[in-house]
């Protein structure tokens, strides 16, 4: 699938998606076009069509937030006109992308391999638009969000949970760093939020703090009951968490368990 939609006069949506057999996406992967600049890249699932819009549209920079294939799997659409940034533990990946687990190339689709990745600046400008390279880590390691704060706008990647009662992790996810980046994303001016799934998100400080209160509760729980001695799967069930129906398709990608391991165990550096 594959949708554009003008925001405003500066941000086009670029939505990316794989169509359920009812026609409605799986869920959105949202790049965000200002001028000749892309955020993100979209999923290689609709790379026809991000192929098709490439080439007649002027896309001369990328700026790769993170190494999920739902972000760069668009990216060799716009090569070799295009110069892709990311960060530099994030460039290796992007280049030669591993392959995924089948249940997530049915959801995003494999990458293909770029030739040439280069190191996030820590700054930038698009036209009159000057950005800051924001460091979002949580969801992963060295994630990053664009942040123009003449506008107020900051484009967050993955840094703010889809759901609103977050109880699933991934291995790379540290969920103290996750809640910390949402506390430090809370204290920022912001007036739009551009959530590379759910979309623009105005004045976000609610939705923003629904999932630091649910998180920081959750993780109160979890370390009580941690500390009375119960293990990750009592905890699981103390706690009556359950997962989606296609949890176990995704072959450890995603998990309660380590979800709460990493509430356990982990610690603000990971």
């Amino acid at each position: 699938m594959f949708e554009i939609e003008s925001f405003n006069e500066d941000v086009t949506l670029v939505k990316t998606a794989t169509a359920m057999e009812d026609g409605q996406p799986i869920m959105w992967a949202i790049a965000y076009l200002i001028k000749d600049t892309l955020f993100d890249a979209g999923c290689a699932n609709a790379l026809e069509d991000i192929e098709r819009f490439a080439a007649k549209t002027e896309v001369n920079k990328i700026y790769v937030s993170h190494a999920h294939e739902d972000h760069y799997g668009g990216c060799s659409a716009f090569v070799p006109r295009a110069t892709i940034y990311a960060m530099e533990s994030d460039i290796e990946l992007i280049k030669n992308p591993p392959t995924i687990p089948e249940f997530f190339d049915f959801v995003w689709g494999q990458p293909k391999p770029v030739a040439d990745v280069e190191k996030m600046p820590p700054h930038f400008t698009i036209g009159e638009l000057e950005f800051e390279v924001i460091p979002l880590p949580g969801h992963g390691h060295h994630m990053v969000g664009f942040y123009e704060p003449n506008r107020k706008w900051l484009f967050s990647a993955d840094a703010v949970p889809v759901p609103s009662r977050k109880v699933i992790g991934m291995p790379d996810e540290n969920i103290h760093q996750m809640i910390e980046t949402l506390e430090k994303i809370a204290e920022m001016d912001i007036e739009i939020l551009f959530d590379s799934h759910r979309g623009p998100v105005i004045s976000p400080r609610e939705h923003i703090q629904a999932r630091i209160d649910f998180l920081k509760d959750i993780r109160m729980q979890v370390l009580k009951l941690h500390e009375e001695g119960k293990t990750i799967p009592e905890i699981q069930e103390a706690l009556k968490l359950e997962g989606p129906w296609y949890l176990e398709m995704t072959q450890g990608r995603f998990g309660i368990d380590i979800f709460l391991n990493s509430l356990v165990f982990d610690k603000t550096e990971k």
